[in-house]
């Protein structure tokens, strides 16, 4: 199966440079190759993939470039049968890499894709994910991802790009600081007084008919199976593509709850019912704070509700 890579040198790992990236990929003399100058230019690297009937995309970039991806493959679609899909983690946090991405270096990991495709032993390796659909505009195309944050998310990212990404530390360390130095903070302040471990006031409707008004901590929504630091922060029953994680503000029992939510498994229990996850197929949510999806930060427009539903899905291989 030839293999098409995509390479934005504009994310975070891949300002080191690509030499070696590019080393890898000349032993394969069948694949092709694109640079990412902007994401604009995304549309014509994958007609031009589909052309040359590519039947592996390699993206060596962050969350926020497979989130363009993945928008322009599921709303131009370029190609008759969309492509699968192979994540190199080239930018800060790779979220979506770690879950059905690449592991490890770059450029051995494209080795390993190379010779998987060479074999032809693919099929048993593919993996599927829901791919969410958001609309937050009245107005334009929605765009896909596969993880949406907003309340005390949006803000610990503004602070781990503001104070850690400077130290140069790994994506885990620096996650890791911010979430230890949050729980900190909230376990000497009052819920009031923290400005990112605050509230807002949010109302979110499910396609069951139940809805949900009140002050959030946080809210996430993803169909990713596992997140940053090898989280599981989710633990609904019901059947939908969409997994919805709710922490009301103030919460009782934070500081202590911090590990179930993250790392629970089973029959989680909690300080009180401060804390909600469910599934569901389709979450309309009306807030007016910003929010993420794959790491981009975005604003909502007054009066328009974010809409997010389930029903596409990608395939990936996991090198």
């Amino acid at each position: 199966m030839k293999i098409g890579l995509i390479n934005n040198r504009r994310s975070q790992r891949n300002k080191r440079g690509l030499g070696d990236i590019l080393g890898v990929l000349d032993t394969s003399p069948g694949s092709v190759h694109a640079e990412l100058g902007q994401m604009s230019d995304l549309a014509e690297i994958l007609r031009d993939f589909a052309a040359r009937e590519v039947g592996v995309v390699a993206v060596n970039g962050g969350d926020g470039t497979i989130q363009a991806t993945l928008t322009e493959l599921f709303l131009a679609r370029p190609f008759e049968e969309n492509p699968v899909l192979a994540l190199l983690p080239g930018g800060m946090t790779n979220m979506i890499a770690q879950d059905v991405g690449c592991r490890g270096g770059r450029a051995k990991a494209l080795a390993r894709l190379i010779a998987a495709c060479a074999a032809g032993d693919l099929r048993r390796r593919i993996v599927e994910r829901e791919v969410m659909r958001l609309q937050f505009t009245d107005q334009g195309p929605p765009i896909f991802g596969m993880f949406f944050g907003a309340a005390a998310i949006y803000r610990a990212i503004l602070l781990c790009r503001r104070v850690m990404e400077p130290t140069r530390l790994g994506s885990t360390v620096s996650v890791a600081a911010t979430l230890a130095t949050l729980l900190a903070r909230r376990a000497f302040r009052r819920a009031g007084d923290d400005p990112i471990l605050r509230g807002d006031e949010m109302t979110a409707q499910f396609d069951d008919g139940r809805r949900e008004s009140g002050s959030r901590l946080l809210v996430l929504v993803t169909t990713l199976d596992r997140l940053v630091l090898n989280s599981r922060p989710f633990w609904g029953t019901e059947p939908g593509g969409l997994r919805y994680t709710a922490i009301a503000h103030p919460a009782a029992g934070l500081v202590r709850a911090a590990y179930p939510v993250l790392f629970g498994t089973g029959d989680r229990r909690f300080p009180s019912a401060d804390y909600v996850s469910r599934n569901a197929n389709a979450i309309s949510i009306e807030m007016t704070c910003p929010f993420t999806v794959d790491g981009e930060l975005c604003e909502p427009v007054p009066g328009v509700p974010i809409s997010l539903a389930a029903g596409q899905r990608a395939r990936f291989l996991p090198c």
